[in-house]
């Protein structure tokens, strides 16, 4: 658990449960999408099936035979040369089916432990006959046997399935958690562009690495660029909604998307509270057109230039006398 980043708080709950010997059978690891919740359902079974990190390569690998993961499935049967890491469609929902063969291997002792952990990953994804399944090996659960649930919107549940589970909530990380794990999963990344993959993360990880690659600082110097200037002649968002109008920067104008309302937040934050006000409907306003864009497929040269209009009211109103 030594390499595990962040969290804390959540970690020092688990493990004081664990050093009571009084560990919950179900536990619910709730938090944003890409915060890190499924590396930390990891850690923590093996913490409960390998104390002594005997067998931590064949964790690594997922082949631990006591640490048993469900997910959706490919929508079609891999091939044979194929890895389940390759594969970009999955059927809508963990099915009744997977959740009653889990089951099934329930009623099998472990096989290198005395104790199983099982992570349902998505908890969101479950179909309601699989939630239902599921609530009753929560409600009996086998002796031994851990559950790490986890849930992009646990208050979306069954409130049995919550009733019958710890709740672990996983918050926003900090700058610094975000620069090591980021740096970690891409050592190559410069020093320009782990900055603006951590402002872009919003503190969660996972959304920082969805735009890796994509030379977000440019981007960023362009809209800091309409903040400060007001762009009076149109130029900076007129480029900026060229270049992202282009059908290969689909991934950048997502980031773009993604960051502007919260470069308009970031900047309001500085403004005194009569300016501050015009940067609140700004960043409403910005939020909103981000929303819809994407919902709507919005001509992304109208949408960019719109949103390059938000950011330039900004300074427009803090100018006036």
């Amino acid at each position: 658990m030594n390499d595990y980043v962040g969290h804390d708080k959540a970690w020092r709950q688990f493990a004081t449960a664990c050093d009571s010997n009084k560990v919950h059978h179900g536990w619910i690891l709730s938090g944003p999408r890409g915060i890190g919740k499924s590396a930390f359902a990891l850690r923590a079974a093996a913490m409960l099936v390998d104390p002594e990190n005997a067998y931590a390569s064949m964790i690594a690998r997922g082949s631990h035979p006591d640490i048993l993961s469900v997910k959706r499935l490919p929508k079609e049967a891999l091939k044979e040369d194929e890895d389940i890491d390759d594969v970009t469609e999955f059927k809508r929902s963990i099915t009744v089916d997977q959740i009653r063969g889990l089951q099934q291997s329930l009623t099998t002792r472990p096989g290198l432990s005395n104790r199983r952990a099982i992570i349902i990953d998505a908890a969101d994804d479950l179909e309601r006959g699989g939630a239902n399944a599921l609530l009753k090996s929560l409600e009996e659960p086998p002796v031994g046997t851990f559950f790490f649930l986890i849930s992009h919107a646990s208050d979306r549940l069954l409130p049995t399935i919550r009733s019958r589970c710890q709740i672990l909530r996983f918050e926003a990380l900090s700058d610094a958690d975000m620069a090591n794990i980021l740096q970690r999963a891409a050592p190559e990344v410069g020093a320009d562009e782990l900055q603006a993959l951590i402002r872009l993360g919003n503190g969660t990880p996972g959304q920082a690495l969805d735009f890796l690659g994509l030379d977000l600082k440019e981007i960023e110097d362009a809209m800091t660029s309409i903040l400060r200037t007001g762009d009076r002649d149109n130029a900076l968002r007129s480029g900026l909604a060229e270049k992202l109008a282009l059908k290969a920067a689909q991934p950048r104008y997502e980031a773009f998307l993604r960051r502007a309302p919260s470069l308009i937040a970031e900047y309001t934050r500085k403004l005194d509270a009569t300016q501050a006000r015009n940067g609140i409907a700004a960043w409403e306003a910005a939020s909103g057109l981000a929303a819809r864009a994407i919902a709507l497929s919005l001509d992304k040269q109208s949408v960019v230039f719109q949103m390059g209009s938000l950011l330039a009211s900004i300074q427009a109103h803090t100018a006036r006398p």
